[in-house]
């Protein structure tokens, strides 16, 4: 299945059961009759606070997994792309492709701190519950955030041991290189794309929670899943192609110690000619040096770090369009 689809399938039907909920229990009376819809508020009041919050854990619950399925798939095709790269024949890049695959004691691991940090969720939002894990002190869409959160939190955690993973073991991939072209990296491209697109999915889930900026009191909460996503996207990027990176510095150095050679040896024979060719072959050795000395360590271009910039301001373009969202539902509905 498509992760997309699996995705939108999760979201979708946790969507419309939490509709059909509300609506089955006349919740829908007590959100025109007492929320606060102004989001410019300091403080929500009646249920539209933990309306808001049910709906952005069913986002990310569809969201979520989509992107863990998604970021397993990305690197085994990353493998078919840089079959030329690898100089390694369909069977052999079918069998690294089957390599890329996940541990069942990371899992577990990741797993249980995904089930801790959901359980100590509660006791960092803001106003703090008396009893959070009292289902007689739940209303019903507080039900959805608490069944939820571990749940989700266990698939962040997930998604972030597979970027990881993942990304990891492309780094260990660049040591199968035939060589490195210092003056065509473009055979490279697929590593700095897994990159991106790890990190891009990494970031998908900040854009995500922040719809939950739009309330106060979720500072802690941001601060818990924020401030990990953006190291998580980070290492997303620079991890696939750490690897590539050391190749191309070796490479450089290695170039560089035989063009210093060989212009040691031109300019003995300089110092003892006057021929003009002897110049000239001086003159292209230096330039050559010169190019060399420029290719970058790092396999990524102008382009690279416009994407990166635009990845990571998608998560306030999020928040900014979630208040522009509220004001107008808020003028429609009251």
């Amino acid at each position: 299945m498509s992760p997309v689809w699996l995705g939108i399938g999760i979201s979708g039907s946790l969507l419309v059961i939490f509709l059909v909920t509300e609506t089955l229990l006349g919740r829908w009376d007590a959100l025109l009759a007492g929320g606060e819809v102004n989001p410019f508020a300091r403080v929500s009041t009646g249920i539209l606070r933990d309306v808001r919050i049910a709906i952005v854990h069913c986002l990310l619950m569809g969201y979520v997994p989509a992107a863990f399925l998604y970021a397993l798939r990305s690197g085994r095709r990353t493998v078919f792309l840089l079959q030329g790269a690898l100089g390694c024949s369909p069977e052999e890049c079918e069998s690294l492709a089957s390599s890329v695959r996940l541990s069942a004691p990371g899992l577990i691991t990741s797993g249980l701190i995904g089930i801790t940090l959901g359980f100590l969720t509660p006791y960092i939002s803001l106003p703090l519950p008396e009893s959070p894990w009292s289902p007689s002190t739940w209303d019903p869409e507080v039900v959805w955030h608490r069944i939820l959160a571990p749940v989700l939190l266990v698939w962040l955690c997930w998604l972030a041991y597979a970027v990881v993973t993942v990304s990891s073991r492309m780094s260990r991939l660049a040591k199968r290189l035939d060589r490195i072209d210092l003056l065509d990296l473009s055979s490279l491209t697929p590593f700095t794309r897994l990159g991106l697109s790890n990190a891009l999915l990494v970031v998908g889930v900040l854009s995500i929670f922040s719809l939950m900026l739009i309330e106060t009191g979720l500072r802690g909460p941001m601060l818990l899943i924020g401030g990990p996503t953006l190291i998580v996207a980070a290492l997303a990027l620079l991890l696939p192609v750490r690897g590539v990176h050391q190749r191309i510095r070796q490479s450089k150095e290695a170039e560089l110690r035989r063009i210093n050679g060989a212009i040691a040896t031109r300019r003995s024979v300089f110092e003892n000619t006057e021929a003009d060719h002897r110049r000239g072959e001086l003159a292209d050795l230096v330039a050559y040096r010169g190019l060399i000395e420029d290719v970058p360590e790092w396999p990524f271009t102008t382009s690279t770090y416009a994407r990166l910039v635009l990845y990571m301001l998608i998560p306030a373009v999020s928040w900014g369009l979630g208040i522009f969202a509220e004001e107008i539902v808020g003028r429609a509905l009251f």
